[in-house]
């Protein structure tokens, strides 16, 4: 139970990063529902899908969650420390410090455990889950050789998802009508942002992330499965 809830908190602060309300109100609950949820290094390793996509095998698995755990032991007074920062915009600077550091160190700390193809596959996974928000990272623009104005282009169309993002959610309504406004806003996003780049960097994205990894999640107190498909190129 402690692993859970812990866990939840980093994928709350993930989805706080990337601009999403359901994120911003919880710290965790109903993970992994709104586009682009489910962000996090330990609850990607985590999740019974892309375990299976990995090939994970029990004592693997098992391995993972005595790794993960004790990187989130090490930081369990950052993550208080986060929740109780009033300032939103400050919350979400301390957060994604925070979730950087835990993201970073989990990854580090699992890259003994798992193979170097299933590192490869789950690195390709994170960014489809990353969404827009994986244009922002260093590695990315370096391997894409995004220019100056490609850079700023995509922070207009990111700044401009996250703002369409609160607009829709700042009623506090959490239904399905809701859920498929935001896929949709995290769908056009990630296509307008596809536009910009050629047709070398299209190819590189491409190999960047792989297939198109659909993630299953257990969704509400039925326990129903929500797939969420990820876009790719």
């Amino acid at each position: 139970m402690r692993l859970f809830v812990q866990t939840t908190l980093v994928l709350g602060l993930s989805l706080l990063l990337a601009g999403s309300a359901f994120g911003q109100r919880g710290q965790g609950r109903g993970q992994g529902r709104g586009p682009g949820g489910g962000g996090g290094v330990a609850g990607l390793l985590q999740n019974e899908s892309v375990q299976k996509e990995l090939k994970i095998d029990g004592p693997e698995a098992e391995k993972l969650k005595t790794a993960i755990q004790k990187v989130q032991d090490q930081h369990k007074d950052d993550f208080a420390k986060v929740r109780e920062i009033t300032d939103q915009s400050e919350r979400r600077q301390k957060g994604q410090e925070l979730s950087k550091t835990v993201s970073d160190e989990t990854l580090k700390a699992v890259s003994d455990i798992l193979s170097a193809d299933q590192l490869k596959r789950f690195k390709q996974i994170e960014l489809q889950q990353a969404g827009i928000q994986a244009f922002s990272q260093a590695d990315v623009q370096k391997s894409l050789k995004l220019t100056d104005e490609q850079k700023e282009a995509i922070k207009t169309i990111t700044d401009d998802a996250a703002k369409q993002r609160r607009d829709l959610t700042q009623g506090g309504g959490r239904g399905q009508g809701n859920a498929e406004k935001l896929t949709a806003i995290r769908k056009e996003s990630l296509e307008r942002v596809q536009k910009l780049l050629n047709a070398d960097q299209k190819k590189s994205w491409k190999e960047l992330t792989g297939d198109t990894f659909t993630i299953q999640r257990p969704q509400g107190r039925r326990g129903q499965q929500q797939q969420q498909q990820q876009q790719s190129p």
